[in-house]
């Protein structure tokens, strides 16, 4: 009787513990931007920058992923940058990814956590901005009440620019 008993119980655990998990909101995944590389665009930053005339293109996506808690609230969202820029000179051509990952949380005060890395440029033997950085933010003031960088994510630092320009004189 008692094995029965335990058995049944068991079983009805089993039960609930597979249709707790089976309400369970699934992760929203969605391209919110593609870019395609039959766009050049004048680059005004490193035109003004180098001294003469740079043109930029820019292909790839940027996916974001929203996760759920089991009521259906959610838990956090992750965003998945995955770009491959052209920069052209009239005498050379550069070609750098910005691939990473960042990931946003709302706090249990209503502040946003952001946390990012990820490359942003890298130059054949030369520099490479490339990081991890933090950030918590108030939505509601719309103001920045921390930071944090590790790395150089900067492509506009000092040393960077004049490499980009290099590379494409």
């Amino acid at each position: 009787m008692r094995r029965t008993a335990a058995a049944t119980v068991l079983a009805f655990a089993a039960g609930l513990a597979t249709a707790a998990s089976a309400v369970a909101v699934p992760p929203e995944r969605t391209v919110s931007e593609v870019y395609d590389a039959d766009v050049t665009v004048t680059d005004e930053f490193f035109t003004k920058a180098c001294g003469f005339e740079v043109t930029a293109q820019l292909s790839g996506h940027y996916r974001e992923t929203a996760f759920f808690n089991k009521d259906g609230s959610l838990n956090r969202v992750t965003a998945h940058p995955s770009f491959r820029s052209t920069l052209t000179s009239p005498t050379a051509t550069i070609t750098t990814t910005d691939v990473g990952l960042d990931r946003s949380v709302e706090n249990a005060d209503g502040t946003i956590s952001i946390f990012g890395t990820g490359v942003h440029l890298k130059l054949k033997d030369g520099p490479k901005a490339i990081g991890l950085w933090r950030l918590v933010v108030d939505p509601e003031a719309g103001e920045l009440i921390s930071e944090e960088y590790h790395g150089q994510f900067d492509v506009t630092a000092e040393g960077t620019v004049e490499a980009i320009c290099d590379a494409l004189s």
